[in-house]
């Protein structure tokens, strides 16, 4: 096969069954039984044994692995490690999650497995009942030697800063930051391809098997980000990206950082995909459906897809009455 007969990709969804997870899922189209477990679906992955797979298309079955490999800079620029360079994923927080932080690619690599990467993330909110919070940052003036002395005499609750959040709020979290899902909070992570995660506190929560889960304190107070209090403010406001996100017929610029750049689009009209010099367009699809034309054909989608456009695909259009989706790309 030609790099000039690559198409936009779907992968088959990687089910991680976690115990804060539930099946809210299956509100954006998500096969999940009633009794099913499913806190995260993987939607594009190219972590350890975790690899995505093509479900469309000609190379059905090829791992995202196998892509990278055989078509190279086509699909995705030169990475340290020759992995896909993110990790995109839909979060069910049927439960809140623990308490954690993730490391820059620096430590993670000094500390962790070869190859290993930081965590530097971001979610966009897809669901949130009235009233929900997450855990974003610390308190403010609380510095590292507080902070230890209120795990140590275990209050580290009355450290956390929550922040109230609404469907559609995006939240970009350098690494370094304190935070948590909590219950009833559905979100699209797009991150750099890691599963570096350093657990601070875990709300009392023991696992299937009866025991607390692991912790990472050590670790995670080597790593959390202390900003001093005449920076706090600036701080936390640029976790919460400001954007129109009500206006129609237009993108809008949420991140642009080394790990990814991201959009928010909402179009009730046909548009165009411009490729430009981006290595790929991956679109997360949060609402409505349509369809991808390119040159050689066309790719419909739904609402809850995920779909990898390559780079040799060249400019396309999307004809839609109505979608909502997030554009990512390198």
């Amino acid at each position: 096969m030609k790099d000039s007969d690559l198409y936009p990709f779907k992968f088959t969804e990687i089910y991680k069954p976690y115990i804060w997870g539930g099946n809210n899922l299956r509100k954006i189209g998500k096969n999940i039984k009633n009794d099913e477990t499913v806190a995260e679906s993987w939607e594009i992955s190219d972590h350890d044994e975790d690899i995505s797979r093509v479900k469309n298309g000609p190379l059905a079955g090829k791992s995202l692995r196998w892509l990278v490999e055989t078509f190279g800079e086509d699909l995705c620029p030169k990475t340290g490690n020759g992995r896909f360079p993110v990790l995109i994923k839909y979060i069910d927080a049927n439960r809140r999650l623990s308490v954690q932080v993730h490391p820059d690619d620096d430590y993670a690599g000094a500390h962790e497995s070869p190859g290993e990467l930081g965590k530097t993330e971001c979610w966009f909110v897809m669901d949130a009942p009235p009233g929900a919070e997450l855990i974003m940052g610390l308190q403010k003036g609380i510095d590292k030697q507080v902070f230890t002395r209120m795990i140590a005499e275990n209050r580290i609750e009355e450290g956390l800063n929550r922040l109230a959040v609404f469907r559609g709020d995006f939240i970009f979290i350098k690494t370094g930051t304190v935070h948590a899902i909590l219950e009833g909070i559905m979100v699209c992570e797009i991150q750099e391809n890691s599963d570096t995660t350093y657990r601070l506190y875990d709300w009392g929560r023991k696992g299937r098997d009866g025991k607390p889960r692991p912790l990472h304190v050590e670790k995670a107070l080597d790593v959390i980000t202390f900003p001093r209090s005449e920076l706090y403010e600036q701080y936390m406001e640029e976790i919460v990206v400001d954007y129109a996100g009500d206006e129609k017929n237009i993108s809008h610029t949420l991140v642009r950082c080394p790990y990814f750049n991201i959009d928010h689009l909402k179009y009730t009209r046909e548009f165009d995909i411009s490729i430009n010099e981006s290595h790929f367009n991956a679109l997360n699809i949060l609402d409505g459906s349509g369809s991808i034309h390119y040159a050689a054909g066309h790719v419909p989608f739904k609402k809850g897809e995920t779909i990898l456009i390559p780079r040799s695909v060249g400019n396309c259009y999307i004809k839609t009455s109505g979608v909502e989706m997030l554009k990512t790309f390198l």
